[in-house]
């Protein structure tokens, strides 16, 4: 089973159930419902037929909503009650999810139909009239929706409208023992025939195992004492005050699939040997089994919503802080703060011209995009100038060229703060820092996170689940993880400025002390000046930071009005696998509570709720690239945006080359894997950078992190004697080594203009 039949019979089930709950599919035999939890769990159905699909949804979601689970309980031990019980309440459950869905009546017909082509219900070769009792006629009559004909006698009808006329899973009890009764009368009358043995109806139900009389056998009619009490009137919805489900366990359909006899041969009574169960329905039960998928089991998680001022750490909070750590050692900070002050200006006023170039040739690529796309349409009205080609020419009419509006752009940017980072996220954060300096020039809003597992310092470190989500049973539990915002089109040139400054530091400080580079700081050491013990490089919370953009992405669009959103993730690996924990609710305490499955199941799914609608994605295993591409790819359908994904490379060993330059689809023969290989290579090797297909990504680029040193090449050695060739050659290089040191600009530019 894919993805889209898990979803497609979800929307089906949670329909028919007329509320929101949450609908899945695994390894089961029967449909259950938890009214805890609001799950209905329904079989993985393998059949290849959309309507014996849906028309087994429709009855399993039928006896999740009208048959109370205990009722079951009192019929446990007697199978030839429970077999007639299952029968008639098939019966019942059937006409009213019919009666209230109409689509589904040509489900059941159809889907009949095709199981009974199968032998499903073990009618081949049988005369429907003479080879069957009454409970198999009844049952065979009500699957086909009435479609197949049987020559019922005046008392059969009698059976019939009181089938008709069941409303509660009481009548059903009522009816099925007086049936039952009845049945075994006129079986001890049948044996009194001189041809008994011979009788048909002897081989097909072993009749030959049957008490002599059913004189001990009670009648059945009327006696209800033990009867959970008085039928309840039917509620408004449709269901009776019985069969509401508000507040009753997991309820499944208890049929004969745990009966010895299953093969059709009928099941064991209680009352001893008489063996008078319907032998079609235990055909079927014993033949369920091939429209079951049980080579699948599923393991189902959905996300917490996220509280964003919890997972968000503020640039108020970012810039307060850094302030604070800077004053703990005042002498340090007075002396060092000129310093980086006066880096970080030289870096900006040497990247200016760079920036401002990439700027004019965004606009340029904008603009030829927008004429590409432009369309010319005649006006009506005459052109004087073909006037004169009238005779000729029957295009004497003026046009128009109309060009489609620009899109209003928006980009957020989540950037890898973890350990592997420290060598070289300097040159990162300077690419960074360009590209939001671009977006600042082209009016694109932005924001900038660089996303940690770092804890507050007034967070309780013994706690390793994150407490910046809303959690519900069925959630999966979140490991540590914020988003600290760096940098923002909302704020002022000075407040922006300011904080990009402090983020220069951090780079600076990691730089210092991680990197072969520390011996170009002589005259101060960034790594001398403290840092807050919250911005300290960490883990890699990848998926994480997405499922707050889940919830982020959709407000920026919605506040900013963007038409063409951009999410760019710079990081230098996979995210963190997470945890395994699923949230469940202790009922006695009524406290959520962290939980390891028993049985994992060999495929996870994703569920994402989007408003009233549910979405279910299926990645084997809780890893990190699978579901990093889960989440991306809900963030590109249901909230349209563009993901850019650049993979910082420090060293390029075999692992790397082979995994991602190489196809994606495994499914590729080697030879032409290959081939894709050592294209991807040469470019890479030439060009610093190279994009791979990355499930998730709209684009991916392999980034080799050593030679993303941000050039502000000046051209030095002009002089008045050098020919006006060599000097264009000098400008020529210094300005390729400029526009191509600026890998993020240049492949955002390239796909967002």
């Amino acid at each position: 089973m894919d993805t889209l039949n898990i979803d497609t019979k979800s929307q089906l089930a949670k329909l028919i159930a007329t509320e929101n709950i949450t609908v899945q599919q695994n390894n089961v035999k029967t449909a259950s419902f938890d009214v805890v939890n609001r799950i209905l769990t329904l079989p993985i159905f393998k059949t290849d037929s959309k309507d014996v699909t849906d028309m087994l949804v429709a009855h399993e979601c039928a006896h999740a909503l009208y048959t109370p689970s205990n009722g079951w309980k009192k019929i446990a031990d007697d199978d030839e009650l429970r077999s007639y019980v299952n029968v008639l309440e098939d019966c019942r459950i059937d006409k009213k999810i019919q009666k209230k869905y109409p689509g589904v009546v040509t489900n059941y017909i159809n889907g009949f139909e095709i199981l009974n082509r199968q032998n499903f219900f073990g009618l081949k070769d049988k005369d429907y009239d003479k080879d069957l009792m009454l409970i198999d006629k009844i049952n065979i009559f009500y699957k086909s929706s009435k479609k197949l004909q049987f020559a019922f006698s005046n008392t059969d009808n009698l059976w019939l409208k009181q089938v008709d006329s069941l409303k509660s899973f009481n009548d059903v009890i009522k009816l099925a023992k007086k049936m039952l009764e009845w049945q075994k009368k006129e079986i001890n009358k049948l044996k009194k025939l001189p041809d008994f043995d011979n009788h048909i109806l002897v081989e097909n139900y072993n009749l030959n195992n049957a008490e002599n009389d059913s004189k001990d056998s009670k009648d059945g009619e009327g006696n209800d004492s033990n009867e959970e009490g008085k039928d309840k009137q039917e509620a408004p919805d449709g269901k009776s005050e019985s069969e509401s489900n508000q507040d009753k366990p997991a309820v499944g359909d208890k049929t004969a699939e745990d009966d010895k006899n299953s093969n059709g041969s009928g099941a064991v009574g209680a009352g001893g040997d008489m063996a008078l169960g319907s032998i079609t329905n235990n055909w079927f039960e014993g033949h369920k089994e091939k429209l079951l998928d049980n080579s699948k089991s599923y393991y189902y998680r959905s996300i917490p919503d996220p509280i964003l001022n919890k997972v968000i750490h503020s640039n108020a909070d970012f810039i307060n802080d850094m302030k604070k750590s800077f004053m703990n050692d005042k002498t340090t900070a007075r002396n060092y703060l000129p310093y980086l002050n006066k880096e970080y200006k030289k870096f900006i006023n040497e990247s200016k011209k760079t920036i401002m170039y990439l700027v004019k040739e965004f606009e340029m690529k904008k603009a030829a995009t927008a004429y590409k796309r432009s369309t010319t349409h005649k006006t009506g009205t005459i052109d004087p100038l073909k006037l004169h080609s009238y005779k000729f020419n029957d295009d004497i009419f003026k046009r128009l060229s109309v060009s489609p509006d620009a899109k209003n752009h928006g980009m957020m940017m989540l950037l890898d703060w973890s350990g592997s980072m420290c060598d070289t996220i300097f040159k990162t954060v300077q690419q960074t820092i360009q590209l939001v300096y671009f977006c600042q020039k082209t009016n694109i809003p932005f924001e900038l996170y660089f996303f940690s597992s770092e804890m507050d310092k007034d967070e309780d470190r013994s706690k390793k689940r994150s407490t910046g989500f809303k959690y519900k049973p069925g959630d999966m539990a979140i490991d540590k993880i914020k988003l600290v915002n760096v940098a923002s089109h909302k704020l002022k040139k000075q407040k922006l400025d300011e904080s990009l400054m402090y983020l220069y530091h951090l780079a600076m400080y990691y730089d210092n002390r991680y990197s072969w580079r520390s011996n170009v700081y002589t005259e101060y050491k960034p790594d001398s000046v403290g840092i807050p013990g919250e911005y300290y490089l960490g883990s890699t919370p990848l998926n994480e930071a997405l499922m707050i953009m889940l919830k982020l992405v959709p407000l920026f669009k919605k506040k900013y009005s963007i038409e063409k959103m951009n999410l760019i993730t710079l990081t230098d690996g996979g995210g963190n696998h997470g945890s395994s924990e699923t949230m469940k609710l202790d009922i006695d305490t009524n406290k959520l509570y962290g939980s390891y499955p028993d049985d994992r199941g060999n495929t996870d799914v994703f569920i994402y709720k989007k408003k009233n609608h549910e979405v279910k994605d299926e990645y084997y295993g809780y890893r990190s690239s699978g579901f990093t591409g889960t989440i991306l790819n809900l963030l590109r359908t249901y909230h349209g945006i563009t993901t850019i994904g650049f993979y910082l490379i420090k060293r390029i060993r075999r692992f790397e080359s082979e995994h991602y330059f190489k196809s994606q689809d495994m499914s590729m023969p080697y030879d032409k894997r290959e081939v894709i290989y050592q294209k991807n290579r040469v470019k890479f090797n030439k060009e610093k950078v190279c994009d791979v297909p990355q499930t998730g990504y709209d684009d991916y680029y392999i980034v080799n992190a050593k030679d993303m040193k941000v050039e502000n090449t000046d051209l030095e050695g002009i002089n008045d004697t050098m020919k006006p060739g060599k000097i264009k050659n000098l400008f020529s290089k210094s300005m390729k080594g400029r526009i191509t040191s600026r890998v993020l600009l240049n492949k955002f530019i390239e796909k967002v203009a």
